[in-house]
This record gives structure tokens, sequence and C-alpha cells, in this order.
């Protein structure tokens, strides 16, 4: 199952004991994006089986309406009867009844014509309108409620779309679907751990190589100040830090000062090694 339908079966999951007035809202939600027909609204779905199963509750919920709305196939049918303000492009707020009607609209909103992708993935929510008005209506609700869509054409539509995962996570909030917009933040969090681990790593690596690359080099100075016949002269602290690391040439400096005796620290290592560089130097 695709995340958008997850979410689609989130929102869609009416209680039965919903008001007339929210299940209204859902319906008017549903169908504020579509074109009208000469009889009936035609929504389409990407979620037939959700879409019959929401039809059973509404059938139940809005008793009170003729022909309120059918299934075929993957295609809910809305009779005009039942949002009278549908066609016009302007969010009619007398619908909203209660104080979860706007929450219903926007569930009814995203049902008809939202697509979502997988946290896992891009983070893009997609909103797409047959009509440009009905869009720019649709954006000018959502800026009044803090949220930013940014809007783009795609073939003959106008859509409003959401790129920051955030936003995406309080439209989510906004309409109920509590439960993906967990899933959203728990895989922003997954997310998040990953890179913090690889930059870690690669942190670690970096430094390893680093290490490396100066162990390297130190010995081939050790090789040589032997080689120019010089080690002998060497003070004997020297002469020892550099005998010890001829010795274990895979351990790290602050092992290597413990192998010394007496031992030292780290920053002792360091140092006699600095001098022995130096005294290379010279050499040169």
């Amino acid at each position: 199952m695709t995340f958008s339908k997850q979410v689609k079966q989130e929102i869609s999951s009416l209680s039965p004991k919903i008001k007339n007035c929210c299940a209204y809202s859902f319906l008017y939600g549903m169908t504020f994006p579509c074109v009208p027909g000469e009889e009936s609204y035609k929504v389409k779905t990407t979620f037939a089986e959700n879409a019959k199963d929401l039809n059973d509750k509404m059938k139940s919920l809005l008793f009170k309406i003729e022909n309120g709305y059918v299934v075929e196939k993957d295609k809910i049918l809305i009779n005009k009867g039942v949002v009278r303000y549908s066609t016009i492009a302007e969010i009619a707020k007398n619908v909203f009844k209660c104080s979860r009607c706007k929450e219903h609209f926007i569930r009814g909103l995203f049902f008809s014509c939202g697509t979502i992708s997988s946290p896992e993935k891009d983070h893009r929510l997609d909103l797409n309108f047959a009509n440009k008005d009905h869009a720019y209506e649709t954006l000018n609700y959502f800026l009044d409620n803090s949220l930013k869509f940014n809007v783009t054409k795609r073939n003959d539509k106008t859509v409003l779309y959401i790129k920051r995962s955030e936003v995406i996570d309080d439209f989510l909030a906004m309409m109920g679907a509590n439960n993906s917009a967990f899933e959203m933040i728990n895989s922003k969090i997954e997310h998040e751990v990953r890179n913090v681990a690889n930059r870690a790593t690669n942190c670690d690596s970096a430094n390893i190589n680093k290490s490396l690359n100066a162990t390297k080099r130190i010995i081939n100075i050790i090789n040589e100040i032997s080689n120019l016949g010089a080690f002998d002269d060497l003070p004997k602290p020297l002469k020892e830090i550099a005998n010890a690391r001829l010795e274990y040439p895979d351990i790290n400096i602050s092992e290597l000062g413990k192998r010394l005796t007496p031992p030292i620290s780290k920053s002792g290592v360091h140092h006699r090694l600095e001098k022995i560089v130096k005294y290379y130097e010279n050499l040169k």
C-alpha cells in the first residue's frame, strides 16, 4: 500500500457517530476541486476499496439525502444536491457548523485530489485542481490557517504542493491524520539519526586516515635519518620513541607512550615526534 492510500484510509475511517454537518463538510471538500457534470460530480480516487467503505458509512450518515453518492469502480459519483456550493470558487464558511467541520472539509479535499510521497523517499504533498480559481481559493484558505502551499501547473491541472516535511506534518495533523503524521516525524528522526551516524563514521574514517598518514610520514623520516647515518646521533629520548614507532607502527600515539619506560603522555609522544621531524629538516 502506498503512503497516499494509507493516509486516505486513515482519514476516511469515519465514526458512525460523526455529525451530519461534518459529513456534509467532508463531501464539500471532496467536490470542491472537481468540475461538475450535468447530472453529478465525478470524483476520482486511487483507493476504490476505501471509497466503497466510505460510501457505506456516508449512506448511513446522510440517510435524509436521496442518492447521496455511489461508487462506480474507482470513481465516486456525487449528486449535485448534496453539496450546493461546490460550483462557486469560494469556500463557503457557513457550511462549517461545528469545531470539527474544517477538519473534515480538509479530509474530503485530500481524499478527492491529494497525493503524498512516502516519507522514506522524497517529501512532497500535492493537491490537484481542475479549476484554477478553486485552487487559488484553497491556497488562500490555507494561508489564513498558517499553512503555505506552492503553486505550479501540470498538464491541465493547477497543483498546490508542499515539499517541507514539517509543513506536511502540520497538514496531516490539521486533517486529523495523526498516525500518518507520527510516521512522517519518526521517518524524519530516523533519517537525521542515520545522517548523524554517517557523519560520525566519515569523521572517524578521516581521523583514522589522517593518523595513518602521519604515522607513515614519521616512519619514513626515521628511516631517512638512518639512511643518512644520523640515527645514533639522536638524543636518547628521541631514539627511544623512534625505535618504539618502528616496532609498533599500527598503534596510536597514546598507546605508543605507554610502551616506553617510564610511560609518557600523548602530548609527550607528540612533542618528541615533532623534534624528530625538526632534526631531520636540519639534516637536509
